[in-house]
């Protein structure tokens, strides 16, 4: 099995699991892509398991849990002692999941026999557990280079009267998203997705442990008119994620006001941007900032409703 190319090669994982033979492989699988791995499994005799596991977790840049049938105490307790170190966490449960977890990112297998299936969903969870004070010490604070060609884009769809002009507008705010250090899959025809875009941004996958599902839609209309539509696309929405792992969608919408409109209807796990106001973040450098930001008031506010 090739390493990606695109990995940090000393990057530190600590793998834990109730299954001594899923875990073996679970270590394998992360050292075939040229990175560290320890486990308790692998300690020797007469050291103390708690306080090595301890300094292993604490050495690790993310960790990398195995969930079994049968005793999972000394599995959880790992994972939680790992997400109270803000750890990035990368959950795989053999058989149904059996804990409600928010902030790992989760993938099921069938049985012990699959765990080579996960290779895809680590390869993309790794990409994104860089060391996070290395990767923020490594930005400028100050603005990205200007998104001028964004606004002219946009100038030109608004201006355009094509029947492809919603397809345009979905691939540049997939542009605008890749300028922000995203990566970005465009879903195209798959309408299963529910959403038009999946982003992986680095804090908010640390934050919520997966990807970020977007939708992109174009309103018409007076004031009320696109806050009412908006209203029944976060509603939409809504009812894609609960019937998905996803934790939290941005709808991304353009416009026919001479203004931004005022800021539109959403929820703790939908929330919306003006194009405008998606652009002016990523310029600033400070989208995931906001966008955590926004969820936090968003989660505030529903709990005091």
């Amino acid at each position: 099995m090739n390493a990606p190319r695109d990995f940090q090669p000393d990057l530190r994982c600590f793998v834990s699991g109730n299954d001594i033979a899923v875990v073996r492989r679970l270590v394998e699988l992360v050292r075939s892509r040229g990175l560290e791995a320890a486990s308790a499994a692998e300690l020797r005799a007469g050291q103390t398991i708690t306080n090595e596991v301890v300094r292993l977790i604490s050495d690790a840049d993310f960790v990398v849990v195995a969930i079994s049938e049968g005793p999972q105490a000394a599995p959880a307790f790992e994972l939680g002692l790992a997400q109270g170190m803000g750890k990035p966490a990368f959950v795989v449960f053999v058989g149904k999941p059996t804990l409600d977890l928010n902030t790992a990112y989760i993938v099921a297998i069938e049985d012990a026999t699959k765990v080579d299936d996960v290779a895809e969903d680590f390869d993309r969870f790794v990409r994104h557990a860089g060391r996070s004070d290395r990767r923020r010490g490594s930005v400028e604070p100050g603005r990205l280079d200007s998104l001028d060609w964004a606004r002219e884009e946009l100038q030109a769809l608004r201006a355009s009267e094509s029947g492809d002009r919603f397809k345009r507008f979905e691939t540049i705010c997939a542009k605008i998203f890749r300028a922000a250090g995203a990566e970005v899959a465009e879903v195209g025809d798959d309408r299963t997705v529910g959403a038009d875009l999946v982003v992986w941004l680095n804090d908010i996958a640390f934050e919520l442990g997966g990807p970020t599902l977007v939708e992109c839609k174009f309103y018409g209309g007076g004031v009320g008119s696109v806050i009412k539509n908006s209203e029944a696309t976060v509603r939409k929405i809504e009812a894609v994620m609960n019937r998905s792992d996803a934790k939290l969608a941005l709808l991304v919408y353009d416009h026919d006001r001479a203004t931004v409109p005022p800021s539109l209807f959403e929820t703790p796990r939908v929330l919306s941007f003006a194009i405008e106001d998606l652009i002016h973040a990523v310029e600033h450098l400070e989208l995931e900032k906001v966008i955590l930001k926004r969820r936090e008031r968003a989660l505030f506010a529903g709990h005091n409703q």
